[in-house]
């Protein structure tokens, strides 16, 4: 018989989902910054996969009560981001219309944390 290997429940399932795919975020946020974000907020996080550290990240600092921080981390990252794709878009306007689209992606995403920290903790 096979040692069956059980999956921990996660309450940000959606939003690990979509910061995993580029086409409904708009962006990538690499290992390596989500590590970066978990020692900022006081996270002892060490390399594994972007699946895992995003599911990490975000159910420890629910646990720790520093779950707004996360978000605010995120939410500055990604702005960082648009930011990026607005400069691009000036600097190459023949790239604007693909630009924008990831630009309008990552502000759904922006929204998307927020709404997520704001959910009700006695579901």
């Amino acid at each position: 018989m096979r040692k069956q290997e059980r999956s921990i429940k996660s309450k940000f399932t959606a939003l690990e989902n979509h910061f995993l795919n580029t086409f409904f975020s708009g962006i990538y946020i690499s290992a390596n910054e989500f590590i970066h974000i978990g020692n900022t907020i006081g996270l002892k996080m060490s390399m594994n996969s972007r699946e895992l550290l995003i599911k990490e990240l975000l159910n420890k600092s629910d646990e720790n009560g520093t779950l707004n921080q996360t978000v605010t981390l995120l939410n500055e990252l990604v702005q960082d981001r648009i930011d990026k794709y607005n400069s691009l878009s000036m600097d190459y306007p023949n790239s604007a219309k693909h630009l924008a689209q990831l630009t309008q992606k990552a502000n759904a995403t922006k929204s998307l944390l927020v709404r997520e920290s704001q959910r009700n903790p006695y579901e």
